[in-house]
């Protein structure tokens, strides 16, 4: 029986648990969000997010590449947003008029940066001129840094061709750079936490950490590096590290070499999470069927989470924080989300398609099954 859950080559197919990791990232960001961030790190569930979406997108770019040939840059381009697009705008149309029935439509500029993936710097722009912050679109900063990454990552991919070891490289020296910048910019320059929070160039290693991982197990996938780094200790050591940065709470740390320790820790979990025998069970928990239902909706979660926080608390009788409030949040969340997946995002599955998206369902077979491994 393979003891790993995925091939270390690119390809396409149905990756175990990543839906189950989706919907824990955004079951972290949704419960802080609701009342409960000085316990849960919400900010973690987005770096989560970030790492897949490094890791998953630069591996379907590899076996694209293994398999064309080349990268086709347009139809990922139209994939990406034929992805993306729908649901955010939908979520847009119907919380503007929303909001403007409630009298609190939102400004012009927040509305153009909140259609057009800017929304980090539109927010950034206001803090740095002092003004108010943005209401129920600013969590949509996080969008706009994966959509800058879907922009120009495939171009260093398409740079480097069929030199991936020079890719590799540049990879890496990209999370040292951004670490590099962000340390300038708070100590050198000042700049306020939320520019290394929020700003592109400031995280993109949080994408970036999982695009190194994958081209590293195409690339070598039997290197003496990524044995070292699978097995018990190196997992505890990656957990370790990770409770480490929830725990320091010195702001100088949390907004520059926090998000890179975070970065490589979910590299070392990631990898044993597929190579490691020993975690099998843990990808069986993350396919079971509530998280991966949760995982498959979780754009949707993640869209409508915020403004339904933000109508309760201000529109409803039921106390932010409170058991009451987190309830009907998560009720009403899950049901426009669904709805959102069913009416708004289905739809276009068959034109992506049509455009080179490699959409698989889940395998029968269960992971204990020994063929499941060449499925995925």
């Amino acid at each position: 029986m393979k003891s790993s859950l995925i091939s270390p080559k690119a390809e396409f197919g149905y990756i175990p648990g990543l839906d189950g990791m989706r919907a824990i990232a955004v079951l972290i960001v949704m419960v802080a969000h609701f009342g409960l961030s000085h316990i849960i790190p919400g900010g973690f569930g987005v770096t989560v997010f970030f790492f897949i979406s490094g890791f998953l997108i630069t591996r379907l770019l590899l076996a694209e590449t293994e398999k064309d040939g080349r990268i086709g840059l347009k139809n990922f381009y139209i994939r990406r947003f034929l992805r993306l697009l729908p649901a955010l705008y939908f979520m847009l149309l119907v919380t503007y008029f929303g909001l403007t029935f409630l009298g609190a439509r939102p400004g012009m500029a927040e509305t153009i940066a909140a259609a057009t993936y800017t929304m980090n710097y539109y927010d950034l722009w206001l803090t740095f001129n002092n003004q108010p912050q943005v209401g129920p679109w600013g969590h949509l900063w996080s969008l706009a840094v994966e959509e800058h990454f879907y922009l120009l990552y495939p171009l260093i991919l398409i740079l480097f061709g069929s030199n991936l070891k020079g890719a590799l490289r540049a990879s890496i020296a990209i999370c040292g750079l951004v670490l590099a910048w962000r340390l300038w910019a708070y100590y050198g320059l000042n700049f306020p936490w939320k520019y290394n929070y929020a700003a592109s160039d400031a995280r993109l290693d949080s994408i970036v950490y999982g695009c190194v991982l994958s081209l590293m197990m195409h690339l070598k996938p039997e290197s003496k590096m990524l044995k070292q780094i699978t097995g018990l200790f190196p997992f505890i050591g990656a957990i370790v590290v990770l409770l480490v940065c929830f725990l320091i709470r010195d702001e100088g740390f949390r907004q520059t070499i926090r998000y890179s320790l975070q970065g490589l820790a979910l590299f070392v979990v990631f990898r044993n999470l597929y190579f490691w025998s020993t975690l099998k069970f843990a990808a069986q928990i993350l396919e079971w069927k509530p998280l991966a239902f949760t995982g498959k909706i979780s754009y949707g979660l993640y869209l409508w989470h915020i403004p339904i926080a933000l109508v309760l608390d201000q529109y409803s009788p039921v106390e932010y924080g409170g058991f009451a409030y987190m309830g009907v949040a998560m009720i009403l969340t899950y049901g426009i989300s669904w709805f959102s997946f069913r009416f708004v995002e289905k739809p276009v599955v068959n034109l992506r398609r049509k455009f080179g998206s490699h959409i698989v369902k889940p395998p029968e077979k269960t992971l204990g099954d020994e063929t499941l491994a060449a499925k995925a």
